[in-house]
């Protein structure tokens, strides 16, 4: 198998634009499925709002640009828009039982209801919110090697692959693994 080192992060990069690293949602992810009328969200942009099917929403923000909470929602389809200066995202997500079949459950990460924000992001010297890694505070650094094909240190962090908020994907990832492979090795 033939590694591509450098290709990784420009496949990623390619995948991003500046508007999708200015605002995103993080929870819930698209077409994912919720059982409970309780829905958590994480999100962020710069002086960002929020909008439940078209509806204001108010929600905590722990940090600058960042949203934080858990919505009550009626079972059905709904619509979550991030609206900032120069950007908008929208994420659809149903609650409740008998989800249609476009829509996929969603998992939770960490599973741990009342863990900190603060026990994976930090803020700048500049107030900005960011990762500060430790993926390796919680997981076995052991096990990495028996579920991963390449070495940590060629996967620069764990976010290019897994969402650490959640997914519908197996094992968090972002895409399913036959996608986020074929994004590094053509």
């Amino acid at each position: 198998m033939r590694i591509h080192r450098t290709f990784p992060l420009l496949a990623f990069a390619a995948l991003l634009s500046a508007d999708d690293e200015a605002g995103k949602i993080m929870r819930p992810a698209d077409k994912s499925s919720h059982k409970s009328g309780t829905v958590s969200l994480v999100a962020t942009a710069p002086f960002g709002r929020l909008e439940l099917d078209g509806e204001p929403l108010e929600l905590a923000q722990p940090f600058p640009n960042v949203f934080h909470g858990e919505m009550k929602v009626s079972p059905g389809t709904h619509s979550l828009v991030l609206k900032w200066a120069g950007g908008r995202k929208e994420v659809r997500f149903f609650s409740g039982p008998n989800a249609p079949a476009e829509f996929t459950s969603f998992q939770q990460h960490p599973p741990i209801a009342d863990v900190a924000c603060t026990q994976c992001h930090e803020l700048t010297a500049r107030g900005r919110f960011r990762f500060k890694g430790g993926c390796f505070d919680c997981h076995k650094a052991e096990s990495f090697q028996k579920v991963h094909t390449h070495p940590s240190s060629l996967l620069e962090e764990c976010g290019m692959c897994h969402n650490a908020h959640g997914s519908t994907v197996k094992a968090h990832l972002i895409h399913p693994k036959e996608i986020a492979c074929k994004l590094c090795h053509p």
